[in-house]
């Protein structure tokens, strides 16, 4: 994983024409965002979790931060 200011540890994955954005917010607890475009529009879809998209009760305290990084990641990715 890299570290990107402002947003944790993260890593890019890219499938032809979208990109899924991993970041580690807690241990084993992870923001996944799916970015494509198409026709200059951007679609954006989050999901949260371990890798299979699961958490328990020990990690709703880790829920604000993903809505925060939630923000950072749509608002840093758009284009201007």
């Amino acid at each position: 994983m890299l570290e990107s200011e402002g947003l944790g540890k993260l890593r890019v994955e890219s499938y032809g024409s979208y990109h899924i954005v991993v970041v580690e917010l807690c241990e084993d607890f992870y923001l996944f965002v799916s970015i494509s475009c198409s026709n200059g529009n951007y679609l954006y879809e989050f999901a949260l979790g371990d890798e299979n998209f699961v958490f328990g009760l020990d990690k709703v305290e880790c829920l604000d931060r993903a809505v925060a990084t939630a923000k950072k990641v749509t608002a840093w990715t758009v284009p201007r």
